[in-house]
């Protein structure tokens, strides 16, 4: 499979909180979209912004790999479960922001990520925002 390991070191870097390890993984000219903000950034740079927003709302995130699935020769879409307690601001960016509600939240998420020799050169990572939102009332709200 296509960089089957590389994508297992990738989240692993990503629950260790080895964001420059994860970086390296990246071409310097990668693509890096976030659905739920409508950036797209460049390279490792683009993922450790992406990390770190993520990381400071929920500083205990974890996401655990459900299925890989190759498209093509340099496409894999992968499913994800992320978890994390709400306990800081998550900036959407122009989606909005939202305050930190200690909901404990459980996603499912997808990235499609395009690996050509031997580097992820790009990476749409996708969740459904309604359902995120849902999660994070605060307790008791409708």
């Amino acid at each position: 499979m296509l960089g089957h390991e590389l994508i297992r070191e990738y989240y692993a870097c990503f629950n260790q909180r080895r964001f420059s390890d994860a970086a390296e993984l990246f071409s310097e000219d990668a693509v890096v979209e976030h659905a739920a903000t409508g950036q797209r950034l460049l390279g490792g740079a683009g993922y450790v912004r992406f990390a770190e927003m993520w990381i400071e709302a929920f500083p205990d995130a974890g996401i655990s790999i459900v299925r890989v699935e190759q498209q093509g020769d340099t496409i894999c879409e992968v499913d994800l479960l992320g978890t994390g307690t709400h306990l800081g601001v998550f900036d959407l960016g122009a989606t909005g922001q939202f305050k930190p509600t200690g909901a404990r939240a459980r996603l499912p998420l997808r990235e499609m990520l395009e690996i050509r020799v031997g580097r992820i050169t790009y990476s749409s990572l996708r969740f459904d925002l309604h359902e995120l939102m849902k999660q994070l009332r605060p307790n008791g709200s409708p």
